[in-house]
């Protein structure tokens, strides 16, 4: 079990000087935490809410002098040190669930709301880490206006321990150093490859092109071409399709677990093992006007577009409906594997990404000096939410999980007031 939240939230340094600290600073990170756990995702609606319920909360906090203005928030939350906050968060966050041994996934994140109060007007970034078994946030770093990811991805790596566990990072990240850093620290990546690195990207699609076709030839009896008989037997192609509600998806997933024909391999990507493709397809669903399906399959779709989608095309950066993404990794892996993992990486935009900003209204938030560790109070938020879902089976929606903290005491005394229970 880890210790009640307000011993984290006690860690961090109250730098006011004494004559303005009459509201206790880990009491109010504490009521804003639960303001938001309750669906109030401004400052000034959380702090109402727990006013509405002082009461309750003075059972389990002093709050000598009630709940604080949403101004005092906002510079308490100001003057925190933005280093500590994430230590605390990951103290706590760390006692839950471990970071060795499973499938981190990083990436960047805008907060749009706070582009106009920055002097170039570019939406501030942070950078977060995930562990997508549970969806749970691990860490976030800001990147600053003056560099990009690229710098900022080393850093956050130091601060985890990530033995034994996959990394996936966009193409930004598929850098030779963060692969060194990543070995060094006794991790394993698997990385997208993009036309920012143009050499590698058209070798890679050529040679599993190549594979393609004579995995085809092999699978008619016809004679493979020689020199690609090693290479065909560490060729494995897997499809897959799926039915959502609005579409149809056909994923293609490719591995060649020998890459010693990749010209960066023998350079400077030493450590990669394996190189894959992953070409995914989707379909808008259609019906006619007696409610019929009338969707087109993948080749008549492929070959003629449908009424909503014009023909598609295959370039990188068209559309979203057919995707074929390029990947290296220093595991030997299956296509399955392979696809799983990427897909389990771009669930990001969907589990964490969409929910902070259509859900906690991240995108919406003006914040300036403050938003970062305000961003740190959501995501304790969203990781108490994310394990409640996990853990009670109440529901496995955002929205309808807050509702339950608004409407269930009990639920607000299990994860703020108690300790949690780890995942280990």
């Amino acid at each position: 079990m880890t210790e009640k939240l307000i011993h984290y939230f006690r860690q961090i340094p109250d730098y006011r000087c004494d004559r303005e600290k009459k509201h206790d600073l880990a009491e109010m990170l504490v009521c804003v935490t639960l303001g938001v756990l309750c669906g109030r995702t401004t400052i000034r609606r959380s702090l109402k809410w727990c006013r509405n319920h002082l009461e309750e909360l003075r059972k389990h906090m002093k709050l000598n002098y009630g709940i604080a203005s949403p101004s005092t928030i906002t510079r308490m939350l100001s003057g925190i040190d933005e280093e500590l906050a994430l230590y605390a968060f990951m103290e706590w966050i760390g006692e839950i669930v471990d970071s060795k041994n499973t499938h981190l996934a990083i990436d960047g994140k805008a907060l749009r709301g706070a582009a106009e109060k920055t002097k170039s007007g570019t939406a501030p970034m942070l950078l977060n880490v995930v562990e997508t078994v549970r969806g749970l946030i691990l860490a976030q770093l800001p990147v600053d206006s003056k560099t990009n990811e690229i710098t900022v991805i080393p850093e956050l790596l130091k601060l985890l321990d990530i033995r034994g566990s996959v990394i996936t990072i966009d193409a930004i990240g598929t850098q030779t150093a963060i692969m060194e850093q990543i070995h060094e620290q006794e991790g394993h990546f698997v990385f997208t490859v993009k036309k920012n690195q143009p050499d590698a990207y058209e070798e890679i699609h050529t040679f599993l092109d190549k594979l393609e076709e004579e995995a085809e030839k092999k699978g008619k009896s016809e004679t493979p071409d020689p020199v690609m008989q090693d290479y065909l037997g560490k060729y494995e192609e897997i499809n897959q399709m799926e039915k959502n509600r609005d579409r149809n998806e056909y994923r293609t997933c490719q591995i060649c677990n020998n890459a010693l024909n990749l010209t960066k391999k023998q350079k400077e990507w030493t450590y990669v093992q394996s190189i894959g493709r992953i070409k995914q397809v989707r379909i808008p669903v259609e019906k006619d006007s007696q409610g019929n399906d009338i969707t087109p399959t993948k080749e008549e779709f492929l070959k003629k577009g449908s009424r909503r989608v014009p023909v598609p095309s295959a370039e990188e950066g068209i559309g979203k409906d057919i995707q074929c993404t390029a990947l290296i990794s220093d595991l030997i892996l299956t296509a399955e594997e392979l696809g799983s993992i990427k897909r389990m990486h771009w669930s990001i935009e969907n589990r964490l990404h969409h929910v902070l900003d259509d859900t906690f209204r991240e995108d919406r938030s003006p914040a300036k000096k403050s938003r970062n560790n305000l961003s740190l109070i959501r995501k304790f938020a969203y990781n108490i939410l994310r394990l409640a879902m996990y853990e009670t089976g109440l529901t496995n929606i955002m929205t309808e999980m807050m509702d339950c903290f608004c409407d269930n005491a009990t639920l607000r005394e299990q994860y703020v007031f108690q300790g949690i229970a780890s995942l280990y």
